[in-house]
Parts: structure tokens; sequence; C-alpha cells
């Protein structure tokens, strides 16, 4: 078990927010001329792209990085745009990758410019390419502010107007402030809150990055019987994801195909069970077939895993093992589930439909979800772990996210095992 404290911390942010006009541009800046195609290094991959002659920002005050913004206003964007939209479709990557893809592009044209410069030419191209990103700073540096759709935890944020803005500094510079205070920068009133927000969900194209590496593994409980492999390099890509909600891991398809196999080799071998059945036995293979280890232990901080990331690593958590198993529940029964918090512990619970398990669980919008724990080893559905049984969980829908339970039918551990499985007519 480990602590799951949230560490999503409020920046008691600004002293004041002032509203600032940025300033004019020098009339005698010239047009900046289109650059050559240069190569640039993602995850692994060669890209080319459209160059663009960079600015230099005099210093972080606001006039300085109004004037160096309004210089690359003057260029010729579009073929510098186009050719990052061009890769960010080839490569099939999600608003997040779009991000990295647009950091990697100015820290490799940017060579040995400084943070500031790097932040600002970063803040520009996503703002053309149709982000809702703020800039902010602090007495020393810039700072790029993203509005992403999902609740982010172990980041700073800000909250301007109703939506929740996430810090981020220049990878490259090493001395982060330790900031209480931020000052607005927008360079141009006229983009604030225009644009869309980051969605770090995957729900489109595949990641098509291929290292040519693949990692292999075969699972067995003696039950059901797995063979898949997973490309090492869309695996590192994942390694330092932000951290999001569970719900968010199990909704996710990073690599279709590879979801599309694990089902093919599941569905025959759970064919002509009853729900709960096959839910039982898609428990035990979850419980038997992972080593277990804290995140903690293994990756030395919080890590979820999407759901090809299980078959990567060598271990995996209770939360890890939670959302697999409600990923593969909700695939292969078409059944209801729902994430369970506990202090110190995740598990799952499901809604069946054709019978009514017996055991532990609670009542949430008028059905009783009995608990399936992955992590709780021998333990069948409806078994609970002892220091958890009297405890109100917090719950997550895997369609959306909630803290609280249903008004009409509020959460409530039920604790009474005279149920007993039976076949509904």
């Amino acid at each position: 078990m480990k602590s799951k404290q949230k560490y999503r911390y409020w920046l008691p942010i600004m002293a004041f927010w002032v509203m600032w006009m940025p300033g004019k541009a020098m009339e005698a800046d010239l047009p900046l001329a289109e650059g050559e195609t240069f190569e640039f290094s993602f995850y692994g991959e060669t890209l080319n792209a459209a160059s663009l002659k960079t600015v230099q920002v005099k210093s972080v005050q606001n006039d300085d990085v109004a004037e160096a913004w309004h210089k690359y206003k003057k260029s010729d964007i579009a073929p510098v745009l186009m050719s990052l939209r061009g890769l960010s479709e080839e490569l099939g990557l999600n608003d997040w990758f779009v991000f990295e893809l647009v950091r990697s592009y100015a820290d490799e044209l940017l060579g040995q410019s400084g943070p500031m410069d790097r932040v600002l030419l970063e803040h520009y191209l996503l703002t053309n390419m149709g982000y809702d990103v703020r800039l902010a700073r602090t007495e020393r540096q810039l700072v790029l502010l993203l509005p992403i759709e999902q609740e982010v935890y172990e980041r700073c944020y800000v909250k301007i107007g109703n939506k929740d803005y996430y810090l981020f500094y220049d990878d490259l510079d090493s001395n982060e402030d330790e900031v209480s205070v931020l000052y607005p920068c927008d360079p141009s009133k006229n983009d604030i809150g225009k644009g869309q927000s980051i969605s770090l969900l995957f729900e489109g194209s595949p990641l098509k990055i291929r290292s040519g590496k693949e990692k292999a593994c075969e699972l067995d409980d003696g039950k059901i019987r797995v063979a898949c492999s997973v490309d090492e390099g869309v695996m590192k890509m994942l390694q330092n994801y932000p951290l999001m909600d569970l719900e968010c891991y199990v909704t996710s398809v990073v690599l279709p195909q590879f979801q599309d196999s694990l089902l093919r080799q599941m569905r025959p071998q759970i064919e002509g069970m009853t729900q709960y059945e096959a839910a039982n036995a898609l428990l035990h293979f979850v419980q038997h077939v992972f080593a277990y280890e804290n995140d903690l232990e293994y990756h030395g901080r919080e890590k979820f895993y999407f759901i090809e990331e299980n078959f990567y690593y060598d271990f995996n958590d209770c939360e890890d093992r939670s959302i697999l198993y409600a990923f593969l529940v909700r695939s292969l029964l078409g059944l209801d589930v729902q994430l369970v918090v506990y202090p110190n512990h995740e598990c799952t619970a499901v809604h069946f439909t054709d019978c009514l398990a017996y055991g532990y669980g609670y009542y949430s919008g008028g059905k009783f979800y009995v608990i399936c724990d992955p992590s709780y080893v021998g333990a069948r559905i409806g078994k609970c772990m002892p220091q958890y049984r009297a405890l109100e969980p917090r719950i997550f829908f895997v369609k959306k996210a909630t803290t609280e339970g249903d008004d009409r039918s509020p959460l409530k551990p039920r604790l009474d095992k005279r149920v007993v499985a039976y076949n509904g007519a």
C-alpha cells in the first residue's frame, strides 16, 4: 500500500493580477525571413520542419517580451505551422504530444539561447496553432500557462476565470523559481482566452512513433492465457506523462491494435460464462499474472499506467490493476464499473445485470455495485480487505469523475453478506 496524497497545489498566486496592454513593435523592425528546412529530434525520431528566424528577448519585463513577440508576428509563420501540424497528424499525436513537439522544435531551433527565448517561441507557436496558452513571468523567467481539460496532479496551477492553467517552466533551465507570485505577461490582449484547451486523453489515431524494438510477454494464470508485445518507443513516450484521474486511463486508447488483440484473445476464453463467472475469471487473471510493487519503490514517484503499460513493466500496483480490470470488464462484458478509492488503496466495483452478487459493496445511482479487488490476491467478487470494510469509498465513474454519490442514493457501505448470487429473470 502507499499514500495517495493528492499533490495538486493551489498557488495563492497573485498579490494582484494586472491586465496589461502590450507595447507597440518598433517601426524599424523588418519582417522575418522564412528559413530553410532543418532537422530536430523527437522521442528518437529525426523530423524535418521549416525553420524560423529567431528573436532574442532582452529581459523578462513586459515591454521587452512584447517587443520580441511582435517581431515574431511580422514573420511568415505559415510554413512552420504547416510543418508542425503535418508532423502531428503523421505521428498521431494528441494535444499533449503536440505541446511536446513544439518544445522539441524550439529547443533545437534556438540552440544555446536562453530559457526566455525558448518559452516565448513556444507560446507564439502554440497560440498560432489554436491553443489557449497564456504567458506569465516571475522576477527572472517566463512561464507557460496551459489550460488542461483533465485534472492534473503534482503540478502547480493558477485559476484564471473559470479555467485552471498549469505552470510549465523551460525544461532546459534547471533552476525553477520557488514562487508564490506570478505576473501576467500576455503579449497580445486579442489572443487571451481564445483557442482550445489541452486534452491529455488518447481518443483519435494511435501513436505512430515506433522504435522497432518490441517487448513480448506471455501471461497465463491457468485459466486465461494471452501473448502480446508492445513497442518500447511508445512506452518511453508515456514514462513521464502528466498524472491524471484514474478513469482517464481506462478510456484512453494509446495503441488500438494492441487492445484489439488483447480482447480478441480473451473473449473466446470466457465465452459461455455468466457475467459473475467471467468477471471472477478476469479478476483471477489480473490478480495472479502480475508481480506487485508500489510506485515509490519501482518508479521512485507516483505513476498510473495506461492499459498498454501493464504489459511492459515488470511490476504494477493496485491502481494499475484496477484500471486494467475496469477496462476488461467494460470491454468484454459491457458492465458498469466504478473505480473505488480508499485511503492508501484502489480497487473496482461492478454492477451485474444478470445476477445479484453477494458480498461487500455500496449503492450508487439506485444500483448496487459489488467490490472486485484486483490486488486482493485470491479474493473472489464481493471480498473486501478487512481494513476497508467499514469505510465510505470515494468513487470515480469511468465515463465521468465524481467525488460524491447520487443524491437519491448516497454512498454507504453495504456490509451484510446474506444476499447470494442468483440468476435474474
